[in-house]
């Protein structure tokens, strides 16, 4: 069995922590109004595709590298979008922007390209 990189274990962490940081702005940023559902479900999105990030970095993970960033660039394309139509919260976004351009620079590494095509199912 082949040791994980460390870039890797970053990417997935980076992955874990924006879903967490789009979780606690769901709640952070909750109102009782009647465009709530919208903005609840926007940060659900970027939650759920930063999740899906985090778990194609790990072993047996589902996506071959190609596919792991075209995945973190629809992420980083979502949030810009929402952003553009201030659907999300401005700093948040910012921060979300950023974790996505940090886990496309741990992708780059070379380590990562070969561990990531190696450890598919």
């Amino acid at each position: 069995m082949e040791t994980m990189p460390r870039i890797v274990k970053i990417g997935g962490a980076l992955g874990f922590i924006g879903g967490i940081i789009s979780i606690v702005c769901l709640a952070v940023f909750f109102e009782i109004d009647e465009s709530a559902l919208a903005e609840m479900g926007a940060y659900m999105l970027i939650a759920v595709m930063f999740f899906a990030l985090a778990g194609g970095f790990a072993r047996g993970g589902q996506w071959s590298w190609n596919v792991l960033l075209l995945m973190t660039f629809l992420t980083i394309g979502a949030v810009g979008c929402l952003l553009v139509f201030e659907a999300m919260d401005l700093y948040a976004g910012a921060i979300l922007a950023v974790i996505g351009a940090l886990i496309i620079l741990s992708l780059t590494a070379p380590s990562s390209k070969v561990w990531t095509n190696r450890m598919r199912i």
